[in-house]
């Protein structure tokens, strides 16, 4: 391979068009530069200024004058890198949240922004707040119910939502930085203020039981702490989830910590130790007031909720998980037609064996076939435990921390079967015995598919793996019988042990096809 063509092979999807947003909130201002417009939104670049716009807008009334210069410089060295990035103008989306909002140089602050940032910007209002943050949620969740609270530097929305309905959407100056400022850092101060203002939304009082989706920086950065100091095997804050009583505990803890005593915790966010007490102390109140069943934590927010409303009716409904996998296997897979053949191989096995699916389980599966060969370059004896960190760290939504194991497992068990090094038996940890001997079998077929193909796409659907009278019989044309040999045979018997069938190899010149066409067209 020459220089030339070197030169021409690229890390990104050929023709993406990336889409910016530009976040100006109380606390901070965030560029997030997509790499496409999709239901798997991968971010391609991505920076934040703490400014703390909103730092004496109690007080003031006004923005904060110590960093509205910072701010501006933000806002236009944004600018600037979203069109380093190949961003189009019309594909720049700011928008402005409480601070500006409610400041009374708002309008002033929001001229010289627009100047900077040489495209309009929105101020949104409070119910489209709440209502971006529960898309966002949307986007992030396959079928999310329950209440979305999304806190900022300077308010807190609050929003029920139910699949793709969305009610009881409000606002409350409840914002971390805002409470600071308030209680002047004095923690037993908020109290009565938290309690006065959510004694205020009646339906809170009719939600219990319901899960609890919390969005923010500070909230995030109470997550990533715990994480932390759990020695947690994930990092991905997406999907966290603690159940009522456990958040109640933790909550308590960091809410009676000091900002100095917390920065000297692993784990804490820089310029979060401020207001990580103050979303503590809101976050236990809000569990007394509304006993939910679980508080999950979520990365998808407002700028997220922004995106999807950007896609089509056919983008949304497709499954953010599968779209994200199969963006990585077209970029890191030998071949993402093999992954989407090995999917419908699958389907054939398990439907007829006793390895009964749910629909969730069913996508993990999908999803594992279409990430089995993202590590094919890596060398063979790290390529398993690379899957597995790669799958494990990965910004994939629409899964939960127990499901983005499992799949890392599955892919992990492609090339490894016992679990070594220190990952994989704590991800092993995070999933009961079945799901983790499920893990093994998907891994261990996916493996004989790949002994039988080289990872090449077209044979997977000249062959069948079926489950027939107590046998796994694997079922191969005349034409491919010479791929028939030991080291096919022993990988069958390493399946059919695990599934606790007899192997079989039949060659026939009637091996029944499978037809590709179902799930990704013809």
């Amino acid at each position: 391979m020459d220089n030339s063509t070197l030169g021409s092979i690229s890390g990104r999807l050929p023709g993406a068009r990336p889409v910016a947003v530009i976040d100006i909130g109380s606390n901070s201002i965030r560029l997030v530069v997509y790499e496409r417009l999709t239901r798997a939104p991968t971010p391609l670049f991505q920076e934040k200024a703490m400014c703390g716009l909103g730092r004496y807008l109690n007080e003031l009334k006004r923005l904060n004058p110590e960093t509205v210069p910072s701010a501006l410089a933000s806002l236009a060295r944004f600018r600037k890198l979203a069109d380093i990035c190949g961003v189009r103008e019309r594909d720049i989306h700011p928008f402005a949240t409480a601070a500006v909002r409610w400041a009374e140089d708002g309008p002033e602050f929001l001229a010289k922004a627009e100047e900077a940032c040489g495209v309009p910007i929105r101020v949104i209002g409070n119910a489209e707040e709440a209502e971006l943050a529960a898309t966002g949620v949307r986007a992030g969740f396959v079928n999310p119910r329950g209440i979305v609270g999304d806190l900022g530097g300077g308010s807190m929305e609050l929003v029920r939502i139910d699949g793709e309905t969305l009610s009881d959407k409000i606002s409350l100056p409840l914002g971390s930085l805002s409470l600071a400022e308030r209680t002047r850092g004095e923690k037993t101060e908020a109290i009565p203020i938290i309690e006065d203002a959510l004694a205020s939304v009646e339906w809170l009082n009719h939600v219990r039981g319901e899960n609890f989706y919390a969005i923010g920086g500070t909230w995030r950065a109470l997550a990533k702490l715990h994480m932390a100091q759990t020695n947690y095997p994930l990092s991905a804050v997406h999907g966290y989830k603690m159940d009522a009583r456990k958040a109640l505990q933790i909550t308590a803890r960091y809410a009676n910590n000091s900002p100095t005593g917390l920065k000297r915790l692993a784990g804490m966010s820089a310029g979060r130790e401020e207001t990580v007490p103050f979303g503590a102390l809101l976050l236990n109140s809000l569990i007394r007031k509304m006993q939910p069943s679980d508080v999950i934590f979520s990365a998808f927010g407002v700028r997220e909720g922004t995106i999807y409303r950007l896609l089509s009716e056919a983008e949304r409904a497709e499954d953010p998980l599968l779209s994200a996998c199969e963006t990585v296997a077209a970029m890191r897979a030998r071949s993402l037609q093999h992954g989407r053949e090995l999917i419908e191989w699958t389907d054939g096995l398990f439907a007829r064996s006793n390895e009964h699916e749910h629909d969730d389980e069913r996508r993990l599966r999908h999803a594992a076939c279409l990430l089995s060969d993202i590590s094919w370059r890596a060398h063979p004896d790290y390529r398993g435990e690379q899957s597995a960190v790669l799958i494990s760290q990965s910004a994939f939504a629409g899964i939960d921390h127990p499901g983005r194991a499992f799949l890392a497992l599955c892919v992990y068990h492609r090339y490894e079967r016992k679990l070594q090094g220190e990952l994989m038996p704590k991800l092993a940890h995070l999933l009961p015995r079945p799901l983790q001997k499920r893990a093994l079998i998907i891994g261990q077929t996916v493996r004989l598919a790949h002994t039988l193909t080289a990872g090449m796409k077209g044979l997977l659907p000249q062959t069948t793996l079926l489950c027939e009278q107590g046998k796994l019989v694997l079922s191969l044309p005349t034409k491919l019988e010479s791929l028939d040999g030991e080291q096919l045979r022993r990988r069958l018997r390493s399946v059919a042990r695990e599934m606790a069938l007899q192997p079989e190899v039949v060659v026939s010149k009637h091996v029944k096809q499978t037809f590709f066409g179902g799930l990704f067209g013809g």
